[in-house]
C-alpha cells in the first residue's frame, strides 16, 4: 500500500467485531481475559464469519485492537493464465494504466456511474476498507445499491489519489496469445478501449513461457521452413515474426466413474482443488474411498462431474487433491489448436504480483526437484562417491535411494521422505560398504579427497594447539591442494562426479571425481604441506600449511601455532627394537591407512623406522624415527586412497625425459572465458551502408540499456567486405584487440558455438545434441568438440597430442590451475596431461628427513599386480610421475624470465607461466604443447557492462602482454591463442541490467601466422526477435561450428591432412555440408608455413 497511509487518519480500516469468532481466535486471550497477542496465527480450521466480515470477498489487514493489526497472508494459491469473460479493469483513472482481470477473483474495486455515458466514477460509500478488492459481481451490486451502475469510467471522484487501485468497468478484455516458432506463447491482453497497456501484455511482451500442445501450433510461414499460415489464416501473421491468436477457454470433466488407481488420477489430472471442508456445509457429500482414490462430489449434483474432487497419497505420502477437470485454451476457427491452460503463481495485475507469491512460487519449484523421481538416485549416487566408493553397482545405488525415499534403513529413520539419517546409514550400513570381501575388488574404493587426507592426519596424529592460537588457521589450501572448505572454485564444486581419469581406472571405464584435482602441483603441495606438518607443526615452513613462519628445525614445534602430539618413546629397558617398531608401524597402519597397509610397504617403512631408531648422532632418536615413518606412510598408495593393493616387488621404470623430433616448435593456447561471455558486446557491428543500419535497427534495438555507446567503440581498421557491415567496433576497453587486429595478427569468429548440425528455429531442438544453455555441458562441448561422443572421454587438444605423438613428435599438455577434459586423449597414446600453477612450480620435499628419502617412495609405489586397486596404481603412477616431472620443471623454470611484465591478475600470471613454459621447449625437449587456461568471472547476470569493463581490461592488458612477449622471444609466429567461452548470452536484457545464457558468440583467434584483419564466419544481419536465427530473447543458432574453427587450427600445428586423422580430431565433421567449412581452410586462416 502507498506509504501515505501510515499518517492517514481518515483511512478505513476493517475492525473486527467484538463477537467475532477471528477476533477471538487472534487475541488468544488467558483466564482473565488478556489478550496474548503472537506474531503469527495459523488458522487450522475454518471460522463463521460475523457481521461485516460476511460481506467481505477478501480480507488483507483487520484491526483486533487500537494499535493492533494482522495481515491474512494467504496460502500458496496460483490461477489459470487463460479464463473467460474477462473484463477490464482501469488502474486509478484511464490515462494511467488498463489491464483485463478475471471477474471470478477478487482483483478490483467498484467503479459506480450514474448512467454508461457518464465518465466520472464514484465507490460505494459501503465499501468496507480502503484498497479493498472485490469480485465483478459484488462490485455491481454495490453500484446497484446506490442506485448507479458499473461503468468504463474515466476518473474517481471523492477519494484519495493513493486511495485508488484497480477498479472494475463494464468493458469486455480479449486474451490473446501470440505464438512464436517454436511453439511457446506470450500474454496479449485487448481491452475494448483503453489508453496505455504495460509492455508485459501488449502486442510486444516478449515474455515467452513454454505450454504443451496437443499436437501442432500455428506458425509463421516467414519463421519456419514449413510453415501452416497461422493455422491457416486463423490467427494474425505478425510481421516481426510469430502469430497473434484469439482464445477460448473450454473446460471438461476428466473422470465420469471412480479412477481405477492412484496412479491414473496423478498422470490425467492437473489441477488442483482445495480441502472440501473449506466450504460451507452442504456443498460436498460424504466421502467415498475406492482403489485408494477418495472422492468428493457435490450434494447438489450427486455425481462426478468438474466440481468433484478427488484426494490421493502418492507412494512417498504427499497428498493431493485435484478437481476432475481438464481446461484446455483453443484456437477458434481451428479447434486442433489447443494446449494446456498454464497455471501461474504471480498475478499478471501489477498491484497483485509480490514477494509473497515469489516465495510460493520458488518454494513449489524446490519442492518439485525435491520430490522428482530421479532425486533420491542422484542424492544417493552422489553420496556413495563422497563416503565410500567412486563406482558404486546399481543395487547399491539402489538400496540408498529407497532409504531416501520411504526414510528408512535397517530400523534407522523417520520414516518420512528424504530422511537423511536413514540414507546416510544406507550409504555407511549397506554391504557393499562393509565387507572385507568386496574390499578386495580392484574396482571398488576411490581417491580420497585431498582435504580429508590432511584432516585424516591431524585426527590420527593428535594435532594440538599452541596456547596462543586457540584457532587452528591455514593459508592457501584451495590453490596448494586443490581443497579447502567453503572454497568452491564453481558452483560445481571442486570436482565433477563424472570425471574420468586415465590410466587403470579411464581403462576400465570407471570414473574417479577425486583424480580430478591430483596433478602435480598439488600432489607436492599437500605431500609438502604434510612434511611440513610432521616436522614443523603447523608454519610456513618449505610449503606449509601455517599463517606463520616458525624456526623451521625439524622436531622443534615452540613456534609453531599447532603440532602433531603423538608420540610413541623407545624404552630399551621394556622391549626390543625389532618389536617397538613393530607396535609402533602397525598403530601408524591402523590410524592412517584404516589397516590397509600392505606387507611390503610396512616392513619398508619399519626398516626405516628402525634405521632411524639406531642412529645414535640424534638428538631424539625416536621421535626422529616417528617422524620419518610418518611421511612415508603418506606417501603411501593405502594412505591415498582406499584400495588394497598387491605389489610385484618391482620398481616402476622411471618416465624418460621426452626428446624433440626436430620439428619446428608450435603451441597452442586455449583460453576459456568461463560462465558464459557477452561477445556481442565484445565484436559491434559500427558503419553499415546497405539496406540495414546494424547498430541501430538490430544491435541497439535489441541490447536497449546494455549496449554499448557507438561513439565508445574502439573501431577496426579495413573493410570487411564478407560481413553485413563494412565496419565493426570492440568494446571500449580492448585497445590493444584493436591493435593486434589491425596489425593482422588477430581474427574473429562470427556467431560460432557447439553444433551437432546445421539447424534453423523449428529443429534445432532435435538437431543438437548437446544440453543447451548450461555452464557444465557446453564448456565441455567447447573443449570436447565431440558432441555425438564417438570418441567418448577424450578432447579437442588431447586429439590434436594423440596425432601428433603417433606422428613421432614430442608433444606437452598443461593445463593451469585446473584440469580440463579439453586436453585427454585416447588412453595409452600419451602421458596424462599435467597442471602447472600459475606461480610456478615448487619444489618437492626441498629439506628431506633422510637422504635416500626418494628411493623409499618410489619402492613404497613400486609395480602392482593386476589384481591390485585401480586408483592405487593410479596414483602410484601419478605421483612418481609427478615428482619425476617436479623436479625437472622446478630446475628448468628457476632460470626462466619474461621480458614483458605481466598482469598480476589470474589471466596474466597464467599466461605469463605458459611464456615461461614456452621458453623452456628445448629444454624439455618438446616439439609442440597445447595449454588449457580458464578465466571466470564472465556470468554476468546482473551489472554486465560495470562487469565488462573490468573484464574486458584484464583481457586486453593480458593478451598484450603475452603478444609482446612471444614476439621478445621470436617466438609469435609459431604460437596461436584461441579463445572461446561457455555460449554468448541473451542480447535482450534481465531486470538487473544483466544478460543471461544463451548460444552462439564471437571469439577471438590470434597469433603471428594468424591471417588477422578478418572477420570468420557470418555475422547475423539479423538479432531482434522474430529474426531467422534467434529462438528467443535474443538467443542465437551458431551458424559456425567448433568444428569449422579447430581443423584447421590441427592442420597448422602440424596434424596429417588424411579423411582418418581428421575424422579422429573431429568425429563430427561429416554431419556438415562442405560448404560450412567455405572460408574455413588451413589457408584461409594462417600464413603459409
Amino acid at each position: 500500500d502507498d506509504s501515505s497511509f501510515k499518517n492517514d487518519l481518515t483511512l478505513r480500516k476493517f475492525v473486527l467485531n467484538s463477537t467475532s469468532a477471528l477476533k477471538s481466535k487472534l487475541c488468544n486471550a488467558t483466564i482473565d481475559d488478556n489478550c496474548q497477542y503472537e506474531n503469527s496465527v495459523t488458522l487450522d480450521d475454518t471460522i463463521n464469519c460475523t457481521a461485516t466480515e460476511c460481506d467481505a470477498d477478501t480480507l488483507r489487514v483487520v484491526q483486533v485492537n487500537d494499535g493492533i493489526h494482522y495481515e491474512f497472508v494467504r496460502p500458496p494459491c496460483v490461477e489459470q493464465v487463460f479464463y473467460a469473460n474477462a473484463k477490464k479493469v482501469i488502474y486509478k483513472e484511464r490515462w494511467a494504466d488498463s489491464s483485463c482481470a478475471n471477474p471470478l477473483l477478487p482483483y478490483a474495486s467498484e467503479a459506480c456511474c450514474e448512467g454508461q455515458q457518464d465518465t466520472s466514477a464514484e465507490r460505494s460509500t459501503d465499501y468496507l476498507y480502503d484498497q479493498e478488492r472485490v469480485l465483478y459481481s459484488t462490485a455491481g451490486l454495490r453500484c446497484e445499491a446506490m442506485g448507479m451502475g458499473s461503468c468504463d469510467f474515466n476518473l474517481i471522484e471523492g477519494i484519495d489519489s493513493y486511495k485508488k487501485g484497480y477498479h472494475w468497468t463494464t468493458d469486455s478484455c480479449n486474451i490473446q496469445v501470440k505464438v512464436n516458432d517454436i511453439g511457446q506463447v506470450a500474454l496479449v491482453y485487448k481491452p475494448e478501449s483503453y489508453e496505455i497497456l504495460h509492455p508485459h501484455v501488449r502486442n510486444d511482451n516478449r515474455n515467452f513461457f513454454k505450454v504443451y500442445w496437443d499436437g501442432d501450433y500455428p506458425k509463421n510461414n516467414d519463421d519456419v521452413t514449413i510453415g501452416n499460415s497461422c493455422g491457416n489464416s486463423t490467427c494474425q501473421s505478425l510481421v516481426t515474426g510469430g502469430c497473434l491468436c484469439d482464445t477460448t477457454i473450454t473446460e471438461t470433466r476428466v473422470f465420469k466413474e471412480m479412477p481405477s488407481s492412484v496412479e491414473e488420477v496423478l498422470s490425467k489430472l492437473t489441477i488442483g482443488a482445495y480441502d472440501t471442508a473449506a466450504y460451507g456445509e452442504g456443498t460436498y457429500a460424504e466421502a467415498i474411498t475406492a482403489n485408494g482414490v477418495t472422492a468428493y462430489m457435490t450434494i447438489s449434483t450427486g455425481a462426478f462431474d468438474t466440481k468433484t474432487v478427488f484426494e490421493v497419497t502418492d507412494e512417498i505420502g504427499r497428498l493431493h487433491r485435484f478437481k476432475n477437470t481438464k481446461e484446455r485454451v483453443r484456437i477458434p476457427g481451428a479447434i486442433e489448436y489447443a494446449f494446456r491452460n498454464a497455471p501461474s503463481f504471480m498475478s499478471v495485475l501489477n498491484t497483485e504480483a509480490d514477494a509473497r507469491d515469489a516465495y510460493y512460487e520458488t518454494e513449489a519449484a524446490l519442492d518439485h526437484y525435491f520430490h522428482h523421481d530421479n532425486t533420491a538416485p542422484f542424492i544417493a549416487f552422489r553420496l556413495i562417491q563422497r563416503f565410500t566408493t567412486s563406482n558404486p553397482k546399481p543395487r547399491y545405488v539402489k538400496a540408498v535411494a529407497t532409504a531416501f525415499r520411504t526414510g528408512s534403513y535397517d530400523g534407522i529413520g523417520s520414516t518420512e521422505y528424504g530422511d537423511l539419517a536413514a540414507t546416510i546409514a544406507a550409504v555407511l550400513l549397506h554391504p557393499e560398504a562393509r565387507s572385507v570381501n568386496l574390499d578386495a575388488d580392484p574396482f571398488k574404493g576411490n581417491l580420497r579427497e585431498p582435504l580429508l587426507r590432511m584432516m585424516a592426519l591431524m585426527r590420527g596424529m593428535e594435532l594440538q594447539q599452541a596456547d596462543q592460537w586457540p584457532v587452528v588457521k591455514m593459508n592457501d589450501l584451495d590453490n596448494k591442494i586443490g581443497q579447502m572448505a567453503h572454497s568452491f572454485p564453481t558452483v560445481f564444486s571442486f570436482m565433477l562426479p563424472e570425471y574420468a581419469p586415465g590410466g587403470r581406472p579411464g581403462d576400465a571405464t570407471l570414473v574417479g571425481p577425486e583424480t580430478m584435482i591430483m596433478d602435480m602441483p598439488k600432489v607436492v603441495g599437500l605431500l609438502n604441506g604434510m612434511f611440513s606438518l610432521v616436522k614443523y607443526g603447523l608454519s610456513r615452513c618449505h610449503g606449509g600449511f601455517g599463517t606463520e613462519w616458525s624456526r623451521c628445525n625439524e622436531g622443534d614445534f615452540s613456534s609453531a601455532t599447532a603440532h602433531l602430539s603423538f608420540s610413541r618413546p623407545f624404552d630399551g629397558a621394556t622391549t626390543t627394537v625389532e618389536d617397538h617398531a613393530e607396535d609402533v608401524v602397525s598403530e601408524l597402519s591402523t590410524l592412517l591407512t584404516s589397516g590397509r597397509l600392505g606387507a611390503e610397504n610396512k616392513q619398508l617403512i619399519k626398516e626405516a623406522y628402525i634405521a632411524k631408531l639406531n642412529d645414535t648422532a640424534a638428538v631424539d632418536p625416536a621421535g626422529s624415527a616417528l617422524r620419518f615413518a610418518q611421511q612415508l606412510m603418506l606417501t603411501s598408495p593405502e594412505y591415498h586412497t582406499t584400495n588394497i593393493v598387491h605389489k610385484t616387488g618391482s620398481l616402476r621404470e622411471q618416465p624418460e625425459p621426452p626428446q624433440a623430433s626436430g620439428t619446428p616448435y608450435k603451441a597452442i593456447v586455449y583460453v576459456m572465458f568461463g560462465g558464459g561471455c557477452d561477445s556481442f558486446n565484445m565484436l559491434v557491428p559500427h558503419t553499415c551502408t546497405g539496406e540495414k543500419d546494424m547498430y541501430n535497427d538490430e544491435y541497439f534495438e535489441i541490447r536497449q540499456e546494455i549496449a554499448l555507446e557507438k561513439d565508445s567503440l574502439k573501431v577496426l581498421n579495413g573493410t570487411i567486405s564478407n560481413q553485413v557491415c563494412e565496419t565493426f567496433g570492440v568494446h571500449p576497453r580492448l585497445e590493444s584487440v584493436q591493435q593486434l587486429f589491425n596489425d593482422g595478427d588477430l581474427l574473429f569468429f562470427a556467431n560460432t558455438g557447439v553444433l551437432t548440425k546445421e539447424t534453423d528455429k523449428e529443429n534445432y531442438w532435435r538437431d543438437t545434441e548437446t544440453q543447451l544453455f548450461a555452464h557444465n555441458f557446453m564448456q565441455m562441448a567447447a573443449q570436447r568438440i565431440d558432441p555425438l561422443k564417438a570418441e567418448d572421454g577424450t578432447g579437442i587438444l588431447g586429439r590434436i597430442r594423440d596425432v601428433l605423438t603417433k606422428q613421432g613428435m614430442s608433444v606437452g599438455a598443461f593445463s593451469l590451475d585446473v584440469n580440463s577434459i579439453s586436453l585427454i586423449g585416447e588412453p595409452g597414446v600419451t602421458e596424462s596431461p599435467m597442471i602447472l600453477s600459475n606461480s610456478g612450480v615448487a619444489r618437492f620435499n626441498e629439506v628431506p628427513s633422510s637422504a635416500d628419502m626418494d628411493d623409499a617412495i618410489a619402492s613404497l609405489n613400486g609395480e602392482t599386480e593386476a589384481e591390485s586397486g585401480v586408483f592405487a596404481e593410479w596414483y602410484s603412477d601419478v605421483l612418481l610421475k609427478s615428482l619425476s616431472h617436479n623436479q625437472l620443471l622446478y630446475e628448468t623454470l628457476a632460470e626462466k624470465t619474461t621480458e614483458v611484465l605481466f598482469p598480476t591478475s589470474h589471466l596474466g600470471r597464467q599466461l605469463g607461466m605458459v611464456a615461461k613454459m614456452i621458453d623452456s621447449r628445448n629444454e624439455r625437449g618438446t616439439d609442440a604443447d597445447v595449454f588449457f587456461l580458464s578465466t571466470g568471472g564472465w556470468d554476468t547476470h546482473s551489472a554486465l557492462l560495470a562487469n565488462q569493463e573490468n573484464l574486458f581490461a584484464n583481457v586486453d592488458a593480458s593478451f598484450k602482454a603475452f603478444a609482446d612477449e612471444m614476439n621478445a622471444k621470436n617466438v609469435w609466429d609459431n604460437v596461436t591463442l584461441i579463445e572461446t567461452s561457455d555460449f554468448a548470452r541473451t542480447l535482450t536484457q534481465n531486470g538487473g541490467l544483466g544478460s543471461d545464457h544463451a548460444w552462439g558468440g564471437n571469439y577471438i583467434m590470434m597469433g603471428g601466422s594468424v591471417k588477422g584483419g578478418q572477420i570468420v564466419g557470418t555475422y547475423p544481419d539479423a538479432i531482434k526477435d522474430g529474426s531467422p536465427l534467434n529462438i528467443g530473447r535474443g538467443r542465437l543458432i551458431p551458424t559456425t561450428s567448433w568444428e569449422a574453427v579447430f581443423l584447421p587450427l590441427a592442420e597448422w600445428v602440424g596434424v596429417g591432412v588424411d579423411e582418418k586423422t581428421l575424422n579422429y580430431i573431429c568425429p563430427n565433421r561429416h554431419n556438415f555440408p562442405e560448404s560450412h567449412f567455405s572460408g574455413m581452410s588451413r589457408g584461409d586462416l594462417f600464413e603459409p608455413a
